[in-house]
């Protein structure tokens, strides 16, 4: 999101009031070094939720981030947020870092477009740090379905996946090559449910990345319509 003056982020807070949310941090989890989950409680009866949604969070005066709830449970009025944290000079990390249990902040309620497709037999997410959640909310949608589910990262350390039971295919940081491979594995073992448009692919997180799998999909004969993508970041674009 772009970062604008405090007056206008003011302004949008107590115009759109009905668009946010007082919410209580109740936990705090470090999944890894540099990832952090944390449980946020509110009234959530007549909140409108989709996988992959996002919500906002002020973090400053000045600027708001998205982020991808999961465990999403109007009933107990709770759902997490993973957080990177893995520059704590950044005004998001610090701002993370800063949160106790206890603490009190308004959020900006889950918004967006129609992401997962309920229809398909496998769904397959890839992704990055910042894209954890949106997996983890893809996930918890399969299950719900009857589906297979299975994803993709690039991470630091793969024992997250593990941490927030997220089974797949993991690949180091900036090595493409690798998610290539993994993609291609994934590709051959099941050409078929390719072939018949079983398989829908949600790719998140690094736009530049996503870019160039959605080009390896397609160039492998996966038909456009079974991809779905929400760029997250781009390196050296702000307010994405």
């Amino acid at each position: 999101m772009p970062s604008l003056p405090k007056w206008i982020n003011d302004t949008v807070e107590n115009v759109w009031s009905s668009k946010f949310k007082e919410c209580t941090v109740s936990h705090i989890e470090n999944i890894t070094n540099d990832l952090r989950r944390i449980r946020f409680e509110t009234d959530l009866h007549g909140v409108q939720f989709e996988p992959a949604y996002a919500l906002g969070i002020r973090i400053n005066d000045r600027d708001f981030r998205n982020y991808s709830p999961f465990n999403f449970n109007r009933e107990t009025g709770t759902f997490d947020v993973v957080f990177h944290v893995h520059d704590h000079e950044a005004v998001g990390s610090h701002f993370v870092t800063q949160l106790s249990a206890g603490d009190s902040i308004k959020i900006l309620l889950p918004r967006g477009k129609r992401f997962f497709e309920p229809n398909a037999k496998i769904h397959f997410s890839i992704g990055d740090e910042t894209s954890l959640g949106s997996s983890l909310s893809i996930k918890e949608a399969a299950e719900e379905c009857g589906s297979l589910f299975i994803c993709l990262h690039e991470l630091e350390e793969a024992a997250a996946l593990e941490n927030l039971n997220l089974y797949g295919y993991h690949s180091p940081k900036n090595s493409a090559m690798r998610m290539i491979e993994a993609l291609t594995d994934f590709l051959r073992e099941e050409k078929e449910a390719i072939y018949d448009d079983d398989v829908v692919f949600y790719l998140t997180g690094n736009g530049d990345r996503m870019s160039l799998i959605r080009k390896f999909l397609k160039a492998k004969g996966v038909s456009p319509r079974c991809i779905r993508s929400q760029a997250y970041w781009i390196e050296g674009k702000r307010g994405l």
